[in-house]
């Protein structure tokens, strides 16, 4: 099949790792934690998410076209709560900069918790399966939380967790189809937008940025995702790596999440992983 182009950049992905965890640096946090498997950020880790998000900010100032009103943003995490916290400090440090800077870029921030962005659910993790319950309380949560808007128009992947034991391939396809659905999904947004605005202006100009908060293992899938490339490099805290799509690869409909490790999309990719803003400033 030939290939779809696209508006160079009318879906944008950043895709990120969570900020430090509490404990890979507080041995006997596990021993009296109440949830042993889902750990909060440290501190450190609030200000590695939060200078990313100035960093996301400062890419974007530097998007020519089209404006920023014109930009919406979805993040979606996953329902790990180092991710969803990485994902609200992310935010607000987009919005301070904003606000520093006088630029307008502060509104149409929206969030949702996508279980197939979850860590690997695999004895490597995890001891077994973890409570379903999850997903849903940290959706909860986030919604109550009234600094992002919680966009409840969008339905993840999957409803619940990955299953466990997960094989390394399985993790690879969930990771790829959860990036070919949610970009379909914004594309889809945007078609309905330019339907109902009747060919303006303003519906021609828009984009859709995704910003996709995930893990170590996350971060190496979702790069072959877009590049087609292996990487075999560590995946620092905070890293960021910025794609933005260019092409439907194919016509036909595109594959149940989980079921392809092949992509669906082409993508331009730069800041490779990037985490020079993190070092500097830490």
């Amino acid at each position: 099949m030939d290939k779809i182009p696209l508006p160079l950049g009318c879906v944008t992905s950043y895709i990120v790792r969570h900020g430090e965890r509490i404990d890979h640096i507080d041995d006997s946090w596990v021993h009296s934690a109440a949830v042993p498997y889902d750990p909060p950020l440290t501190d450190t880790g609030q200000r590695q998410a939060y200078l990313t998000g100035q960093l996301i900010h400062s890419i974007e100032q530097q998007q020519a076209q089209p404006a920023p009103d014109n930009t919406e943003y979805l993040v979606l995490t996953s329902p790990f709560l180092r991710c969803a916290q990485t994902a609200q400090a992310i935010h607000q440090g987009f919005v301070d900069q904003s606000a520093r800077t006088h630029s307008a870029q502060t509104r149409q921030w929206k969030i949702a918790v996508e279980p197939g962005l979850s860590e690997v659910m695999n004895e490597n993790y995890f001891e077994g399966p973890l409570p379903e319950s999850l997903v849903g309380q940290r959706a909860d949560e986030l919604a109550a939380h009234d600094v992002m808007q919680y966009d409840f128009e969008y339905e993840p992947s999957r409803s619940g967790l990955p299953e466990y034991p997960e094989h390394f391939q399985d993790m690879m396809a969930r990771f790829v189809g959860t990036l070919d659905y949610a970009t379909g999904v914004q594309l889809g947004r945007m078609s309905a937008q330019a339907m109902r605005a009747d060919g303006s202006s303003a519906a021609l100009g828009m984009r859709r940025v995704l910003v996709l908060v995930t893990h170590g293992a996350g971060i190496k899938s979702l790069l072959w995702a877009t590049t087609r490339q292996p990487d075999n490099s560590v995946a620092s805290y905070c890293c960021l790596t910025r794609a933005q799509v260019l092409a439907r690869l194919s016509s036909l409909p595109l594959a149940p999440p989980g079921s392809s490790r092949m992509p669906a999309f082409l993508w331009s990719v730069d800041y490779r992983a990037y985490s020079q803003h993190i070092t500097p400033n830490l």
